[in-house]
């Protein structure tokens, strides 16, 4: 689902949320007919990945329009806190100009929900859950940097 807030809101401008894609493609299912209720609806939008694909294109047009607009050369610095189940701290330094590549270059290669936010300085901040951060505490600070310090870093 993608949600665009004012930047600095404490609400996420963009959350991904497969279980709550499928819920409201349930209940759109049952309004029109095509399901007999909210359960058929569900079993139904789950079997279909249509609407999860669509979403997903969705959020990540929306998240590559935003990082152009912060940063057109790309180029980041990552840090994170209580990654995984050992709670890691770590930071990453990559360079990523679309949404996609930008969130694999973060995020663990597993199935995620997540809300990412932005504040008023063009930080960007990722709230990740997965298997091993089922509650959310999974903190990435993303920041924009120039090419020369991008370079320096590495």
């Amino acid at each position: 689902m993608t949600v665009i807030t004012e930047t600095n809101d404490p609400t996420p401008f963009l959350v991904w949320d497969m279980g709550a894609i499928a819920q409201r493609q349930a209940l759109y299912l049952v309004e029109t007919g095509e399901a007999a209720d909210v359960d058929e609806g569900f079993t139904l939008a789950c079997a279909k990945s249509d609407c999860v694909n669509f979403a997903w294109e969705d959020l990540i047009d929306c998240l590559t329009d935003t990082l152009n607009d912060i940063n057109p050369a790309g180029y980041w610095h990552a840090e994170v806190n209580n990654f995984g189940w050992r709670s890691q701290q770590g930071y990453h330094d990559f360079k990523a100009t679309d949404g996609k590549t930008w969130l694999s270059q973060l995020l663990p290669n597993t199935e995620c929900t997540f809300n990412v936010f932005l504040d008023a300085d063009n930080t960007l901040r990722i709230q990740n859950y997965h298997h091993d951060a089922p509650t959310g505490n999974e903190w990435y600070t993303i920041t924009a940097v120039s090419e020369t310090a991008f370079s320096e870093a590495a």
